[in-house]
């Protein structure tokens, strides 16, 4: 099973992004409410968010390193240009939450429709990105 570190580090960024969404979801299916600020769900979900958001450095980074293969440039700008724009999504995402941890946030309810629609963009983009890339390494000869 050949794969690049970008590959690898891309698939690892999605299955923590998949995995710190389903939290606050399974909370709320769970207790039907939403979890506190504080709460130890919350906690897990900013862990795993906070990890999702490294990797997605880190796969920024290594796809940098491999933008010379054949691999990585086959997609073209329409591969790399949803990728930064998730990249970018990700560091305000980040940042909306983080303010949504503080228990005296004012206007919270705004602040956590921001948080899901940069996740819901994040998740476009994303799907662009790896659409693109897909398309591109199934129709190499």
């Amino acid at each position: 099973m050949e794969g690049t570190l970008a590959q690898w580090s891309g698939w690892i960024t999605v299955a923590l992004i998949v995995s710190a969404a389903v939290v606050p979801i399974g909370h709320r299916l769970r207790f039907g409410k939403r979890a506190a600020p504080d709460a130890p769900a919350i906690r897990g979900h900013v862990a795993l968010g906070v990890s999702a958001a490294l990797f997605a450095f880190g796969h920024t980074l290594s796809a940098l390193m491999s933008l010379g293969s054949e691999r990585a440039t086959a997609g073209g700008n329409l591969a790399i240009l949803p990728g930064c724009a998730a990249f970018l999504i990700v560091v305000a995402h980040v940042g909306i939450g983080l303010q949504l941890r503080d228990v005296r946030l004012r206007d919270r309810a705004r602040k956590r429709r921001m948080h899901l629609a940069t996740a819901i963009a994040i998740a476009i983009a994303s799907g662009v990105h790896v659409g693109a890339l897909v398309a591109a390494v199934q129709s190499r000869p």
